[in-house]
């Protein structure tokens, strides 16, 4: 018996795949160590009382670190915390101004 139709037995070109999307939405969470920095972060700037550092207005305020970047660890272990209130808090980390005058506030406190 011959067999003159190869089709059904034999493909030389296998079937496409569909590939599977990898889910790269996941925020890489953060080490242990470094969440407990964050979490036990006080200042010696300036006391914990409501009041925003740079507007003075008595709002809901975040910790802000004085220097960021890979300075922002060392920041956390020496208690260079500013508390800003939300907008302040957005104009220290763009305004090159405010971030100046922050900077050079730390300075001096630690020297």
């Amino acid at each position: 018996m011959i067999v003159t139709d190869l089709s059904n037995s034999f493909n030389p070109y296998p079937k496409p795949t569909k590939k599977v999307k990898k889910e790269t939405t996941k925020i890489k969470q953060k080490s242990n160590k470094l969440a407990k920095k964050e979490r036990d972060r006080f200042s010696i700037l300036q006391e914990e009382n409501g009041k925003c550092f740079v507007c003075g207005k008595q709002k809901k305020t975040d910790k802000h670190e004085a220097f960021g970047g890979s300075n922002r660890q060392k920041s956390m272990e020496w208690g260079l915390i500013y508390y800003l209130c939300r907008t302040c808090h957005n104009k220290a980390d763009v305004d090159e101004v405010i971030r100046k005058m922050l900077h050079d506030f730390a300075k001096r406190e630690i020297h």
